[in-house]
């Protein structure tokens, strides 16, 4: 769309909501203006405005913003009505039950993942990622099943071609590993997250193919990286792979691996 054609009001709007969105303690109103480059006046106008319509809140004795009841509201309406998430979430439950392990359910939206779904497993260690949250692709294993699906253009155009932020000291941080790293992931089925993200996690994943064969998203196991065996990583891969073709079944996808597409061509023995 034309940018003459954007309404600035509600463009900052939807900004100030996502600024709250991933702010982790309520804020004040000058914070809200430095951060985002957005005059006081105006941001007093649209944040008492969304106050009114329930989507903010406004705590009286500290004067700071968050996010309101009305956004869970329509957020939840959002899953609800999507055919993934809700297809997803007896999944999600049962493969939480067999592995007593988190699981999650994610899509990839402007290069990176967005959580659309979780479920706790009996585990007493729990995840610090919420529905919502946003992360990388390069480093997570959710990220890394969708990231294997595509072709190399679109790779190349999601992380850069270069350099990559490490996150932890077993990131891939070039290109090269990375790729490498999805040829393997192709080949055998389903993605590692090796404490790639967070220092403490393993994760295992898969991606969901619609009936054209293209990725809707994808789900994971993640556990605690000392729990993990040659057995229970067996275990998981199997449950994972398993459970995303049939997910995959349902959307139309006719195939019987969930990565058919040709290889990058990229030799992994040596």
């Amino acid at each position: 769309m034309e940018k003459e054609k954007l309404n600035k009001a509600v463009l900052r709007s939807i900004d100030i909501l996502d600024y709250l969105s991933h702010s982790k303690k309520p804020v004040t109103l000058s914070a809200i203006s430095k951060d985002l480059g957005i005059p006081k006046s105006s941001v007093f106008d649209i944040i008492h405005t969304l106050v009114h319509k329930e989507m903010v809140q406004m705590d009286e004795d500290t004067k700071c913003f968050s996010l309101d009841v009305h956004c869970f509201e329509i957020g939840s309406t959002y899953l609800s009505r999507t055919d993934i998430h809700t297809q997803a979430r007896p999944v999600l439950k049962q493969l939480s039950l067999q592995t007593g392990e988190t699981t999650f359910l994610a899509v990839e939206n402007n290069g990176m993942i967005v959580y659309l779904d979780k479920e706790e497993g009996s585990s007493p260690t729990r995840t610090t990622c919420v529905i919502g949250d946003r992360n990388d692709m390069y480093s997570t294993g959710l990220g890394k099943a969708i990231l294997a699906t595509f072709p190399i253009e679109k790779i190349r155009q999601i992380t850069g071609g270069g350099r990559l932020t490490a996150k932890t000291s077993n990131t891939k941080t070039t290109f090269d590993e990375l790729m490498e790293d999805l040829e393997q992931i192709r080949q055998r089925g389903y993605s590692i997250d090796n404490r790639e993200d967070n220092e403490a996690v393993f994760c295992v994943g898969a991606p969901i193919l619609n009936q054209s064969g293209d990725c809707m998203g994808a789900i994971s196991i993640s556990a605690i990286y000392t729990s993990i065996t040659d057995e229970r990583l067996s275990f998981f891969s199997q449950l994972i792979t398993s459970s995303a073709l049939g997910l995959s079944h349902k959307f139309g996808y006719s195939g019987v691996c969930l990565y058919p597409i040709p290889s990058y061509g990229i030799n992994i023995g040596r």
